[in-house]
């Protein structure tokens, strides 16, 4: 209504200007004249527009929008420079704010794009090493192909070496057997430490026959039925002939070793009833049987047949080691059975242990007995002249001197 009032004060002394009666008219008259009603309409849209900016202020400033009329000049101005700061501050709040959402918006960007390119780098890391592990592979299987190279670990056989021989002397120190128990006529004129040596050489000799020096190719006995009248055939003995006869005709060791690898990895293919060194086990502990205590319980025999069986399961592992050795391990042993055999002769191979039936002090030179063999590789015209390639040296028996048994009471040779 206001606003209407305004715009008719504006129009009526146009009504009256431009009366029929008048005489000058000039040019701006004629407009106002002839334009009334958009003269009207601009008023209209000046105080709306006016409205509307107050209508904003409301908004913006709410409960601070104060109305200035009624209020002393001083306050009003107070009023309109707190809106002024108010809306300045505000403002600066509004661009601080957009120019940290700016600064994220970019930082995202960058973010986003640099992932992207790692995500792409790191693919091409995959593929390439996808790609190089393929190449390894091929390369590899042609090494193996060419060279068929097979390494033995020294460090890993002779712990699993040391390990056979620990056995073997806990199990010659059994409290299960009893030492009095065989004819004094046998070794009546031993002591009880020499007993006990006796039987550790003994299951190293059993070993050593039955697996660690046995041309071993499978762990499974190969037997094939031959028409008759021709026994079962054991396959492996045929095999361990074919590679004596290679080396005695003096094939290329490499050779030998290729076929009898070759060999070994189509027989474990192969399943049989009973794996070989659990038969050997039983054999071995039946060949000490008659050494063990009537008072031992079953559970003491039990635990003895154990460790006959653990001791075979680890020689057996380490056979087959030696035998797809490229290197020439073996277990090697002095010759005391058939010959006299000398320290002297075999001083880079062999350790002393103690003096048969004496002390240290009276051994001769001459070697009685091994309690454990030696670990070697390579040549043997290395490690018998230089002991290069012993991992382990022999455990012997010394004989006494001759004199020595002179200076030795008789009850030292009763003891037991």
């Amino acid at each position: 209504d206001t606003t209407m009032s305004k715009a008719q004060a504006l129009a009526e002394p146009s009504r009256d200007n431009c009366a029929p009666g008048t005489a000058l008219i000039d040019t701006e008259a004629q407009v106002v004249c002839h334009n009334r009603r958009g003269i009207v309409s601009g008023v209209h849209m000046i105080f709306g527009t006016i409205d509307k900016v107050r209508q904003i202020i409301s908004t913006l400033f709410g409960s601070r929008a104060v109305p200035v009329s009624g209020v002393s000049p001083h306050v009003a101005v107070t009023i309109r420079k707190a809106l002024a700061d108010d809306i300045k501050k505000k403002e600066n709040q509004i661009r601080e704010a957009h120019s940290q959402l700016d600064r994220l918006i970019q930082q995202n960007e960058f973010l986003t794009k640099e992932l992207v390119k790692r995500d792409n780098d790191l693919r091409k890391t995959h593929m390439q090493l996808s790609t190089a592990k393929e190449k390894g592979t091929k390369l590899r299987a042609i090494l193996l192909e060419k060279t068929n190279f097979d390494r033995v670990s020294d460090h890993e056989i002779k712990d699993k070496f040391l390990s056979i021989r620990q056995k073997a002397q806990a199990i010659s120190r059994s409290s299960t057997y009893d030492l009095s128990m065989l004819d004094p006529a046998i070794w009546g004129h031993l002591t009880v430490q020499d007993r006990k040596n006796i039987i550790m050489s003994g299951i190293f000799d059993l070993l050593q026959c039955y697996i660690l020096n046995s041309r071993v190719f499978c762990q499974y006995q190969l037997l094939y039925d031959q028409p008759d009248p021709n026994p079962r055939y054991d396959i492996e003995v045929a095999l361990s002939d074919i590679e004596t006869i290679l080396e005695h005709n003096h094939v290329d060791e490499t050779l030998i070793v290729n076929w009898r690898i070759a060999t070994m990895d189509c027989l474990s293919e192969l399943i049989g009833s009973s794996p070989r060194h659990k038969i050997v086990a039983h054999e071995i502990f039946a060949d000490f049987a008659l050494l063990i205590s009537p008072k031992s319980g079953t559970r003491e025999q039990n635990e003895l047949r154990e460790q006959f069986q653990t001791i075979c399961d680890e020689a057996w592992e380490v056979a087959m080691i030696m035998r797809r050795s490229r290197e020439g391990h073996k277990c090697f042993v002095p010759p005391t059975g058939t010959t006299k055999c000398l320290f002297n002769a075999y001083e880079s191979l062999v350790e002393p242990i103690t003096v048969e039936g004496g002390k240290n002090e009276d051994g001769s030179d001459e070697i009685a007995y091994s309690l454990f063999g030696a670990l070697v590789k390579g040549a043997q015209c290395h490690w018998e002249a230089t002991g290069e390639g012993v991992l382990e040296k022999a455990q012997v028996v010394l004989k006494r001197r001759e004199h020595a048994f002179a200076c030795v009471p008789s009850s030292d040779h009763e003891a037991a």
